[in-house]
């Protein structure tokens, strides 16, 4: 009677080699827009909703760096079938998207608008006095932990998946990796993302207000206060509904914000400490 193959044999087989591959750069591919959705998603949805300039621009371009990188990394990892290795590509990896978290939103995302946008161009005073490497080292801190879980379990949790016949089986491995590192792209918000989003926020809640009360001689003078709406009173004039918001300069706390905002017919800069309008000022691209 002819034995079955063992899965050893069945491992050397070409087929399967490619195969494991092939599952090895999806993989990596899935943690890697899995990361990017986590650190950028509610960052782009939250902007979407308050006028934000370009809301989507700094998850769809993490999406595609991450989700080549994590491709690339997975990949390597499968083709050297080593978790030791493995863990080696990850972690380079997590330096990669610890130097993405701080790099996106200042560097990138700012260029890539400019483009789509040239008067952006003069605008935008985004200064290098961020301590860009001390965030990008607690950005580090915080992600290499759940990269290296990541990298330790590829071999481990992809491999039977490439046996598998059941879509939950082969489905399994994906979700376990995009888990995982998304838990560490949630922590990184707090480094950039949630102040530069914070400040448009306020904003934009009060330049509505101002808007919702043009002409308006019974306006709540309590709430009025509460929302600085007094930070339009020399740019009023140049207000419209229709209006885009982006941060356009910061200090290197991140706690003294000025914002851009594009109406039909101008460009104005708004001061905003720590999420309260102070001044608002037309400005020339």
């Amino acid at each position: 009677m002819k034995s079955l193959p063992s899965i050893d044999t069945m491992s050397a087989r070409p087929d399967i080699i490619r195969s494991k591959r092939i599952f090895g750069m999806i993989y990596g591919t899935m943690a890697g827009i899995a990361f990017a959705g986590s650190s950028w998603g509610w960052d782009g949805y939250s902007l979407s909703q308050a006028h934000a300039y370009f809301p989507w621009n700094v998850l769809i371009t993490g999406a595609v760096l991450c989700g080549i990188v994590g491709g690339i990394i997975g990949w390597l990892t499968a083709r050297m079938e080593s978790s030791f290795v493995g863990i080696l590509f990850w972690l380079m990896g997590a330096v990669f998207f610890a130097w993405l978290t701080v790099a996106l939103p200042l560097q990138i995302a700012p260029m890539i608008a400019s483009k789509f946008d040239p008067q952006l161009s003069t605008l935008l005073n985004y200064n290098g006095d961020i301590e860009f490497a001390s965030r990008f080292g607690v950005a580090l801190v915080w992600i290499l932990p759940f990269t290296v879980i990541v990298g330790i379990a590829q071999i481990p949790v992809t491999e039977p998946a490439v046996f598998s016949i059941s879509f939950f089986g082969k489905i399994a491995p994906l979700l376990f990796g995009m888990l995982v590192i998304s838990v560490g792209g949630v922590i990184t918000d707090s480094l950039i993302n949630a102040q530069f989003r914070s400040a448009i926020i306020a904003l934009d809640k009060t330049t509505q207000f101002v808007l919702d009360n043009k002409g308006n001689e019974d306006v709540d003078p309590i709430l009025a206060r509460e929302l600085h709406a007094r930070a339009f009173v020399a740019v009023e004039e140049e207000m419209t509904a229709a209006r885009y918001l982006m941060v356009g300069n910061f200090d290197e706390t991140l706690g003294d914000i000025n914002v851009l905002i594009k109406f039909d017919k101008a460009w104005v800069t708004c001061e905003v400490l720590y999420n309260q309008p102070i001044s608002c000022e037309t400005v020339s691209p």
